[in-house]
């Protein structure tokens, strides 16, 4: 009894962190990519009164654009504010917690579950998506529901949620290619005969057939009337896809292993690794385990593919089913009947810490890191606001003042407040310079900015600063 009450408590504990960060973060600007993905797409919908599916050239991010279809109905409806966007993800945000819920008592004893399901929800990625207005956060749980009812072998629901999977983004493409694999390693007998197992597979095939007509249909459309996929030559996006060589390709290999360790992942790397170690043939005869193993393989190495070939796709927020299916594998050895009790003592105390401690790493300013990845960023919005006040008040021209992305796009598309002024692109001729450590410049523009600048206000908070600079004109 005693123990259920313990599970209860956690499992009440994980509700309440998650909805008062949700709560905390409503009047926050959009982040990121987020200002086209939510903001833009959906103002163009608003605006145009939902008359065309396609977007216009300057915003097509490529996809299917549901997500910013669904901002705008949700304007629509209850209005264009900040609010109003934030709460369009509460759904979402609560299903995640009712779908890890789910996955966490599958693999785990009920006893567990509530302290398992907190240490799983706080990544700090996760809780990064859940402050901002992200496609990510449906993703999240339209992947979750898709994996449930992949082990529960529940068709009709997971026809629907591939389907919105497909909706979401491309990335919901390859989930749901590694969920049809994970789909027939579960429900295929493959003892049966090749007849039989063919006919099975089909079958299986069917629930993924109406998803993938879906793309099929979209980018035939898309095509006809764009003359392009995914990306065109001159969109802003179209370095990062192009394709590296293979020297590219083990940077990226690099690149996407310092993400799995990242913000604190690598507490959690070194439980897994002590815990595989110590009881890998416990670990290997565990039927439970031994699919959760699979499960995670899977995903790690189908997802990342053709981000791998990609110069500039490997945004941490991409891997976050990797994240999440490595945590629960690694909380499922972790709360074994096999592990000590001493060690399953010591090892939570050192995940919290670690993964607590990820939103509060801070690379030197000449080495980019994911912003959006992690609670750091939170402190931005408010410094953002106040450098902006603090410009106004000194009278300077806001569009003379140069900036850098993710602070490029009209005041209005990022803060809904109908300020229609905006920064212009950095450029060595500026006078004015408003500046953040969350801004992934070029080594030559900080090099400019500290060399030729001077800076004439700060404002900061915790590991996050806004500056304004002005041209030093004794600069040569």
């Amino acid at each position: 009894m005693l123990k259920l009450i313990k599970n209860n408590l956690f499992l009440f504990v994980s509700f309440v962190v998650i909805l008062v960060l949700f709560l905390l973060n409503l009047e926050n600007g959009f982040f990121w990519d987020t200002t086209q993905l939510g903001s833009k797409h959906a103002n163009y919908y608003l605006t145009t009164n939902f008359s065309n599916l396609l977007l216009p050239k300057a915003i097509d991010s490529g996809h299917i654009p549901a997500f910013g279809m669904y901002i705008g109905l949700m304007w629509k409806f209850f209005g264009r504010n900040l609010m109003v966007s934030h709460l369009s993800m509460l759904p979402f945000v609560l299903g995640i917690i009712w779908q890890l819920h789910k996955t966490v008592k599958k693999h785990l004893k009920i006893e567990h579950a509530g302290l398992a399901l907190l240490l799983v929800l706080l990544d700090p990625t996760l809780l990064s998506q859940i402050t901002l207005i992200t496609p990510d956060i449906p993703l999240v749980f339209f992947f979750l529901l898709s994996l449930n009812s992949v082990i529960a072998n529940k068709r009709n629901v997971l026809s629907i949620s591939v389907f919105f999977l497909f909706l979401t983004s491309m990335r919901g493409m390859m989930i749901a290619f590694c969920l049809f694999i994970i789909d027939c390693y579960y429900h295929l007998n493959f003892k049966d005969s090749f007849k039989n197992i063919f006919y099975s597979f089909v079958k299986k095939s069917l629930i993924y057939i109406p998803s993938l007509l879906l793309f099929i249909l979209f980018s035939v459309y898309h095509y006809a009337e764009k003359g392009w996929i995914g990306y065109h030559n001159e969109s802003p996006w179209a370095e990062c896809f192009k394709t590296v060589d293979i020297k590219g390709f083990f940077f990226n290999v690099g690149i996407f292993s310092w993400r799995l360790l990242d913000f604190g992942k690598v507490g959690i790397w070194m439980i897994f690794s002590i815990l595989f170690i110590k009881y890998r043939k416990e670990i290997f005869k565990d039927k439970g385990t031994k699919s959760l193993l699979f499960i995670f393989i899977c995903f790690l190495l189908i997802l990342p593919l053709n981000m791998l070939w990609a110069k500039n796709l490997l945004a941490h927020r991409y891997l976050l089913p990797i994240f999440l299916l490595f945590s629960l594998l690694c909380a499922k050895i972790l709360f074994s009947t096999y592990t000590h009790l001493k060690l399953k003592r010591t090892f939570v105390l050192i995940w919290l810490f670690a993964i607590i401690s990820g939103n509060f790493w801070v690379y030197p300013e000449k080495l980019s890191q994911g912003w959006d990845a992690t609670l750091g960023h939170l402190p931005y919005y408010k410094l953002r606001k106040q450098a902006i006040q603090y410009i106004d008040k000194q009278e300077i021209d806001i569009e003379e003042v140069h900036s850098f992305f993710p602070n490029l796009s009209a005041i209005d598309a990022i803060d809904l407040n109908k300020d229609y002024r905006r920064f212009k692109q950095y450029n060595e001729n500026a006078q004015y310079v408003l500046y953040s450590n969350v801004y992934n410049v070029s080594d030559e523009a900080y090099d400019l900015l500290t060399s030729e600048y001077e800076p004439i206000k700060e404002f900061k908070h915790s590991t996050v600063y806004v500056r304004i600079y002005k041209k030093n004109n004794s600069a040569p």
